[in-house]
């Protein structure tokens, strides 16, 4: 397993609801997404092998979530809260303190082993010393006032099909910039020591050129570079923690496979690239979502008619033990 950290130059806008919303940017960046940016400057540079990689990627990735690097340069990676049952709240807690509690969004790796080790975490956590920014679980005091911040601008809408601008169609687009010392990271897996090689090269070129929207405006540019593994392990059997989204195969669909999980449904579009056409909408497990074993997911097909090629979607699930 290999860690990359990427380190932002520029804003970035990906779009958290896959439906052409602008008005609103995601700050953490989906395995499917990802994946995809890596696939298509991928076939700029080997073209060749695209025909294979599309279909079976010699690469599984995790969603890039965010990290940051204090004033001891020491890294704190972020991890997404896991799904769980609740479990009542023990005597004396005042019921108040349950919106900060839901409120929290990622767990530094010390936050994420107590709560595997503690099933009373939400309630035993020091909602003063340890909640930063009211969504991150971590006891770092020198974090800033804000790991990024969103900017909205006003955009005048372009038709898709003849490039021309739509009067009177004013939309905002927003933005993420992240804290200078901060940035998003992700876990990679591979095939063998050549698609490391090649996933590293199509990383870099993918870097100057940006991720997500609005890239020919310098949007999305970022500098890779390999980051300390967090302390996590790949499951391969047990209970698992995805940290990819997840859409399952039917090999993974057995008789109480979903008994004892706990989870989180999401539902992924968006554009087919340089065709103004949409692709497939397809339901996905989120990060965070837990199973009693690991699932491979799949590669889905959300091609369309009238296309001369096929699109795909990576459902393939990026799985750590849980503790």
């Amino acid at each position: 397993m290999d860690c990359y950290r990427l380190k932002f130059t520029a804003p970035f806008h990906v779009d958290s609801r896959g439906n052409a919303f602008y008005e609103e940017s995601g700050s953490f960046i989906h395995s499917d997404t990802l994946s995809s940016a890596i696939l298509a400057t991928w076939a700029l540079i080997w073209p060749e092998q695209m025909s294979q990689q599309a279909q079976t990627p010699s690469f599984r990735l995790s969603s890039a979530f965010p990290f940051y690097r204090d004033c001891s340069d020491r890294y704190y990676y972020f991890l997404p809260r896991p799904f769980r049952e609740s479990v009542s709240p023990p005597d004396g807690w005042d019921m108040k303190n349950n919106k900060k509690i839901k409120k929290i969004q990622w767990l530094d790796v010390d936050q994420w082993r107590a709560f595997w080790t503690d099933n009373n975490w939400e309630y035993r956590i020091n909602l003063k010393e340890d909640i930063q920014q009211g969504i991150f679980a971590c006891r770092n005091k020198y974090l800033p006032e804000k790991l990024w911040l969103e900017e909205e601008r006003p955009r005048l809408a372009i038709d898709r099909n003849d490039n021309q601008a739509a009067e009177s169609q004013i939309f905002n687009f927003s933005r993420i910039w992240l804290d200078p010392n901060g940035g998003l990271y992700f876990l990679a897996v591979f095939d063998d020591e050549a698609s490391r090689q090649q996933f590293e090269t199509a990383l870099r070129v993918l870097g100057d050129s940006g991720i997500g929207a609005d890239r020919t405006s310098g949007n999305g540019c970022f500098t890779p570079s390999k980051g300390q593994i967090p302390e996590l392990q790949l499951a391969e059997h047990g209970q698992a923690v995805a940290l990819s989204l997840v859409n399952p195969a039917p090999s993974d669909c057995q008789t109480g496979w979903l008994e004892g999980s706990a989870y989180k449904l999401v539902s992924r579009g968006g554009w087919i690239g340089g065709s103004g056409i949409r692709k497939q909408r397809v339901r996905m497990f989120a990060e965070g979502s837990v199973f009693n074993q690991p699932l491979t997911g799949r590669m889905i097909d959300v091609s369309v008619d009238h296309l001369p090629h096929k699109v795909f979607r990576d459902g393939r699930g990026f799985f750590v033990k849980a503790g």
